[in-house]
């Protein structure tokens, strides 16, 4: 036969390879201490312990975190855009007066720590500061607003998403 395959019916397959692979070089006795000291290299290689994982929480086990946060105009109201890295168990929020605050809190998995509070700048006039934690699962995200009374505002979750719309047109 010519070309590839002639070439191919010459090899028979791949017994020339166990062939060469049985014919080693030395006594019976040598081979042997040969495979046992390689095997000891290899397995020392391999003794020392290493440090086990830590598994960060996935999926439905993983805690609710704050991806962004956003002032924006929604159907002609100012509103906040609360972005979450889940969808959160529970939504719940409050306000307080004197100094005016809008408090919204996303519940999940406690996760696998807790965040300590962080201050996001000042968005605009009218929001002067954000703070963000999270404590035993609940994401906590404290809106601070100028002036000693909250507007009035609703709340709506959208999946991953919350909207904080304030009443009253955008000027």
């Amino acid at each position: 036969m010519s070309g590839a395959a002639g070439s191919l019916a010459r090899l028979d397959g791949i017994g020339y390879l166990q062939a060469e692979m049985i014919r080693m070089p030395g006594s019976g006795a040598l081979r042997r201490w040969t495979g046992y000291a390689s095997l000891l290299i290899v397995l020392s290689g391999c003794s020392h312990r290493m440090a086990a994982p830590t598994a960060s929480p996935t999926g439905d086990q993983a805690p609710v975190a704050l991806r962004n946060f956003q002032v924006t105009t929604v159907d002609g109201h100012r509103a906040v855009l609360l972005r979450l890295s889940r969808l959160p168990t529970l939504v719940r929020h409050s306000s307080s007066r004197r100094p005016a605050q809008i408090t919204v809190e996303a519940s999940g998995p406690v996760g696998d720590s807790n965040l300590p509070e962080r201050t996001l700048p000042p968005q605009d006039d009218q929001i002067t500061g954000v703070k963000v934690s999270r404590q035993q699962g609940t994401l906590r995200i404290v809106i601070e607003l100028a002036g000693d009374e909250p507007p009035t505002y609703s709340v709506h979750e959208m999946a991953d998403w919350i909207m904080i719309r304030f009443a009253g047109a955008q000027s």
